[in-house]
């Protein structure tokens, strides 16, 4: 098994964000998995734009030549105050009276076909 395939775990397949309201019609998102954040005027935009990013971090990280630093760079997780708000927000969800127009998490999956060719 070559580098690129010891990389890619089966719990590496599911990445973990969040998007909050940060201003009116001002969105901050974050992937907690890879440290990647993005900005938007919507949360339909947000997740777009993170869906874009991740795959775009994801397509660069495995063209690298640098078959080292691959699992380094698929393993950089955000700060821990982001995953506290990940995990504040998932628990939030389960309380019914909260304003779940204000913030969400979601869960993106890597790219079918990035997974499939580097696994």
């Amino acid at each position: 098994m070559g580098d690129k395939e010891q990389a890619i775990g089966l719990d590496k397949f599911v990445l973990r964000c969040y998007g909050r309201e940060i201003d009116k019609d001002n969105w901050y998102g974050v992937c907690i998995n890879l440290n990647l954040a993005v900005e938007a005027s919507s949360p339909d935009e947000l997740t777009r734009k993170m869906k874009e990013v991740i795959q775009s971090y994801l397509e660069t990280v495995l063209d690298t030549k640098d078959n080292k630093s691959i699992p380094e760079l698929l393993s950089r997780r955000a700060p821990i105050h982001d995953w506290i708000i990940y995990y504040c927000i998932a628990c939030l969800y389960h309380i019914n009276n909260i304003p779940k127009n204000k913030l969400f998490k979601f869960k993106e999956f890597i790219p079918f076909h990035l997974a499939h060719n580097h696994c």
